[in-house]
């Protein structure tokens, strides 16, 4: 793979389906999620059993169950995070900047750089990369916004992330 020595700046500004789906991805990769996906599971199993058995009424009630665990925890989160869109924190431009050297995030009032040493995982999800250091804090960046410098930040996380640590797929034209 060829490494290019240049930077590339991006231009970030949060918003609500990107933090809902950073935050399901956050959820239900973790064991309170698989745990909501297992008890969704089984009520709907449940739901299936009383209805061969014709047991309509907890037909109905393992039905709703099933039914709020599976649809209704994810309309909540997003429901929540779509609260914070006002927030000054998601309203103000992050711009990043990727470098041989790091990731350098910059913010109205504050600088910070990680190097590439500390960066330990990258994802990408259907709009949203995620890129994870050291210390498990998280850059969450919509793909929508990264534009045509898409293909050179997966590129370069892709030259300076351990490969075990990238599970980015190559290019995501769904919007």
């Amino acid at each position: 793979m060829k490494e290019e020595k240049k930077e590339i700046k991006v231009r970030i500004t949060l918003d609500a389906d990107a933090i809902s789906e950073f935050m399901l991805y956050q959820i239900y990769t973790g064991v309170p999620g698989v745990a909501v996906l297992v008890l969704g599971a089984l009520n709907a199993g449940l739901t299936v059993a009383f209805a061969v058995r014709g047991q309509w009424l907890m037909t109905v009630i393992f039905a709703v169950f099933a039914l709020l665990l599976l649809l209704g925890f994810p309309a909540v989160i997003k429901n929540r995070v779509s609260t914070l869109q006002g927030k000054k924190k998601f309203i103000k431009p992050v711009e990043y900047i990727f470098d041989q050297k790091g990731i350098q995030t910059v913010a109205a009032d504050k600088e910070k750089t990680v190097a590439w040493e500390n960066m330990r995982k990258a994802v990408s999800r259907k709009h949203i990369l995620i890129l994870y250091d050291d210390k498990k804090h998280a850059m969450v960046l919509p793909v929508a916004q990264l534009g045509e410098e898409y293909e050179a930040v997966v590129d370069m996380i892709s030259a300076h992330i351990p490969p075990a640590g990238v599970h980015i797929r190559k290019r995501q034209d769904r919007r």
